[in-house]
């Protein structure tokens, strides 16, 4: 089964407004504004993160800033670019990187969704600055990357639940909608905290037997088989 190719996060370099990063000291300033500026996204928004607040936040000048991004539409679509590289990474080491013989698909699949909400958590200033862009009409170019992303990741689940003779028929086209509706669910965790930080387990142990179920999967993940039901629904 050969493993899906991955774009490197050098990528970056090749986008519009993203200028070239050579050297490693300053392809770390970059990543640096670039991990500064989704907290800032977090705290602020879209509209409101400035570009000087980016960069106090990385501990950078604006003048470091200007040398690495155009502008700030440049700089939150090296973000886009940055969080899906991030997501398929993700899903290529869940499906594809480790030996999973002696675990279930189900138990597998959970891995997959508590891997993908800490994941979230970690860019959910990237997702409340989107969503803001989304309301107000300019994101229209974003959410496809978006969608090639999850066609990605369910194909990696597809494959490996073929390789299992695991699934039914258009296996391809049920995970890619479990995919995108786990990330919807994940993503509006992640905005209003639905869950506190100690419930976590719960959402992962939720959403890993919706896909379970929906896949047609007869094994209940491990970690979820035996815990109370008795946290509090929200």
């Amino acid at each position: 089964m050969p493993a899906e190719a991955v774009p490197a996060l050098s990528s970056l370099e090749g986008l519009d407004g993203v200028l070239p990063a050579s050297q490693a000291r300053s392809r770390e300033a970059r990543d640096r504004l670039l991990r500064a500026g989704e907290k800032v996204f977090a705290k602020a928004g879209y509209e409101a993160a400035h570009i000087g607040d980016i960069a106090a936040a990385a501990h950078c000048s604006v003048g470091s800033f200007y040398r690495r991004f155009r502008d700030k539409e440049a700089f939150f679509k090296a973000l886009l670019h940055r969080f899906i590289d991030l997501a398929k990474r993700n899903a290529v080491e869940t499906f594809e990187g480790r030996d999973w013989s002696g675990k279930t698909s189900a138990e597998v699949i959970r891995v997959h969704v508590e891997r993908s909400l800490r994941l979230f958590k970690d860019n959910g200033g990237f997702f409340r600055a989107l969503f803001q862009l989304t309301t107000a009409g300019g994101a229209g170019a974003y959410w496809p990357l978006i969608e090639d992303s999850e066609r990605f990741r369910g194909r990696l689940m597809a494959k490996f639940l073929r390789a299992r003779a695991e699934g039914g028929s258009g296996l391809d086209d049920a995970c890619f909608f479990a995919v995108r509706v786990t990330d919807g669910a994940i993503v509006h965790t992640v905005l209003r905290e639905v869950y506190p930080s100690g419930e976590e387990q719960g959402a992962v142990d939720d959403l890993a037997r919706m896909i379970v179920g929906f896949l047609g999967l007869t094994q209940v993940p491990k970690a979820e088989a035996g815990r109370g039901r008795s946290r509090r629904r929200r």
